[in-house]
């Protein structure tokens, strides 16, 4: 199971990396999740993350960020079964309409969290 936290690790830094150096990448990524009911999926690997998170906690060496990254990720999928999916759209349509410096500003926030990530397991 620390493999597979160690791998979502790298997936969040290299998300992140990506970003912060192509924002434009993450405005078509939030347009692509707003077509049809890809939002669900989102949610669903979201509360995934937050149990193996929580899961794997206790084998790792800061069990404390683990712990609440996990908890905090598995609150973020559930609040998009709460909210519905045309919330969500709205959401992610005001975040694609900041700018190019938040956008980064998200990448860089994503590098930090994924590179947090990597360093507890």
């Amino acid at each position: 199971m620390l493999i597979l936290v160690r791998l979502i690790s790298i997936i969040i830094v290299g998300m992140g990396i990506t970003f912060l150096l192509s924002p434009k990448t993450l405005k078509q990524f939030m347009a692509f999740l707003k077509q049809g009911r890809k939002l669900y999926i989102v949610g669903i690997l979201r509360l995934l993350i937050g149990i193996i998170l929580l899961l794997v906690a206790s084998q790792c060496r800061l069990v404390g960020v683990v712990v609440t990254l996990g908890i905090l990720i598995f609150i973020k999928g559930i609040i998009i079964f709460i909210l519905g999916l045309e919330r969500i759209k709205s959401m992610l349509n005001w975040w694609n309409k900041r700018s190019l410096l938040v956008i980064r500003l998200m990448g860089l926030i994503a590098l930090a969290v994924g590179a947090l990530l990597l360093y507890s397991v």
